[in-house]
């Protein structure tokens, strides 16, 4: 359900470990698209191949595209994960609700 652009999601893996613990919930707001963007802001994204991630802005590079990691050693790397355009977003988390 979203309320007002926000909406509620339980992360199911371990790639941003230990900041965002496996079963926790994340807080994700949609309307983030009126703000700038940044390194290490953690965002929502819909991946072609890998589906829906939870992940750190590790940089937009100057084609506006948008690299990203996770945290832990067990994460898909940046360059397999691959670049993702700003339409791929889904949001940015406002809060982690960790289990």
């Amino acid at each position: 359900m979203t309320f007002l652009g926000l909406k509620i999601w339980k992360v199911t893996g371990h790639s941003m470990f230990p900041s965002i613990p496996q079963h926790s919930y994340v807080l994700v707001v949609h309307w983030f698209k009126f703000k700038k963007l940044k390194p290490d802001q953690t965002i929502l994204i819909n991946h072609p191949q890998h589906g829906l991630l939870i992940k750190n802005i590790a940089l937009i590079d100057k084609n506006d595209l948008v690299w990203c990691k996770g945290e832990n050693l067990s994460s898909i790397t940046v360059e397999k994960l691959g670049p993702v355009n700003k339409r791929q977003i889904i949001g940015k988390a406002l809060k982690i609700f960790k289990n």
